[in-house]
């Protein structure tokens, strides 16, 4: 039997770990908001910048296009760092990376200069992609049965992002002029800005790494449990990385071109700034209910209801007209929470799918075929649109997410339990 003086010990080490896991998840869910800011503040201006270089917005949309994948192609090497060296410094270093970015597409938009603000762009999205791992650090933090909730946390941080990020662009815009910057301009310093004091409270205050709570939950092993090889033939992971490149997939082809649509019907830019604010509330806002619905009810679940929205979503739209506020309104809204709950909960059930170093590894693998299936989505949504029209781009993205309810079927006995 322990002695009290046992328990009291043991009580106080619980309270102290406690309280070491809330910090360093307010850490990340800080550094998450900050760096979003600015990140949304990019994406905003990117394509008018590029169209405004270019003299045409036939182009326009290439700029955006490689900052996506410029986040495909971080998340392997920057997970592979996090593996070995910790999530700390592989966050640190995605964001240095990104205020560099930031600076290289500021000076193409300042120069007029449409293939430096490509690689501007692409350098700002590899840095990102450290920020984008972050939701796994928080995993990490958290205990097994809290995992969703603690990754769907760090996703809400970029509904600050999204409202915040716009706010702040004149702002940027009045400090960058008098240096001979173009309005665009101001964007990018805030993506530099906010990125640089996201990197900074990162560097000081994410310590201990997120991974030795990890390592405790694992056994206190460092050794891979299985090649990363094999891990990707498991069923479960198959299911997941099916529905996670095809919700991004689906959100992204209709998201891309609902604007197009919503001006071709000669509606103003205050519709689509309308339809894209619902759209985008719905995408972040919801996480941490579906971040407790996924660790209440099983993450399984939470993902199918996830794609059932997507394609309720994809059947509002394909009839809607531009004009047509009643269906597109719910439409891009459902979009973005189905696309938020199969993100959430997809998350959390890769972080349950290996150990040690390989879940890390798996992690970044898994993240560079979603943003790439992405990329791939923003830059074939044109063309798409142009052959079938914005119904028969509606109705093809909803016939997407057949795939992955059927491997959801042939799993079916494996994922009941999750």
């Amino acid at each position: 039997m322990r002695q009290p003086d046992q328990v009291s010990a043991t009580t106080d080490r619980s309270d102290r770990d406690l309280r070491t896991r809330m910090r360093l998840l307010g850490v990340l869910f800080l550094s998450a908001a900050l760096n979003r800011t600015g990140f949304i503040a990019v994406f905003t201006v990117t394509a008018l910048a590029a169209e405004e270089i270019l003299g045409s917005a036939r182009w326009s949309g290439l700029a955006a296009a490689m900052g996506t994948l410029g986040l495909a192609a971080g998340t392997t090497p920057l997970a592979a760092l996090m593996a070995c060296k910790g999530r700390r410094l592989g966050i640190v270093v995605g964001l240095t990376v990104a205020v560099f970015g930031a600076g290289i597409a500021a000076y193409g938009v300042r120069n007029s200069s449409f293939l430096v603000l490509l690689a501007g762009m692409w350098i700002f999205g590899f840095g990102n992609s450290g920020d984008r791992l972050g939701r796994y650090a928080a995993a990490d933090i958290a205990p097994v049965s809290m995992r969703s909730s603690a990754i769907a946390a760090i996703v809400w941080a970029g509904t600050i992002g999204s409202v915040v990020g716009p706010i702040l662009l004149p702002i940027g815009t009045r400090i960058v002029e008098p240096f001979g910057f173009r309005e665009y301009g101001g964007g990018y310093l805030m993506g530099g800005v906010m990125a640089a004091l996201a990197a900074v409270i990162v560097y000081l205050a994410l310590r201990p790494d997120p991974l030795q709570f990890a390592e405790v939950m694992d056994g206190g092993t460092r050794s891979e449990s299985a090649p990363l090889g094999a891990t990707l033939k498991l069923p479960i992971v198959r299911y997941v990385i099916s529905a996670l490149v095809v919700g991004q997939v689906v959100m992204v082809l209709i998201m891309t071109m609902t604007p197009v649509h919503i001006r071709g019907a000669g509606e103003s830019i205050a519709l689509v700034g309308s339809v894209i604010g619902v759209h985008t509330f719905g995408m972040f806002f919801f996480s941490p209910i579906s971040g407790f619905l996924a660790d209440r009810f099983g993450k399984a679940r939470v993902i199918v209801a996830g794609q059932a929205m997507l394609i309720a979503a994809t059947l509002l739209a394909a009839p809607a007209s531009g004009d047509n506020r009643t269906l597109l309104l719910p439409a891009l809204f459902l979009l973005g929470l189905g696309w938020n709950f199969g993100f959430v909960a997809g998350s959390s059930m890769i972080t349950d799918a290996a150990e040690g170093p390989a879940r890390v590894r798996l992690q970044g693998v898994v993240d560079t075929v979603t943003f790439v299936s992405a990329a791939a989505a923003s830059v074939l949504s044109g063309i798409l649109l142009d052959t079938l029209d914005y119904s028969g781009l509606s109705l093809f993205a909803g016939s997407m997410v057949l795939f992955p309810l059927a491997l959801r079927y042939r799993y079916r006995d494996r994922l009941r339990r999750l």
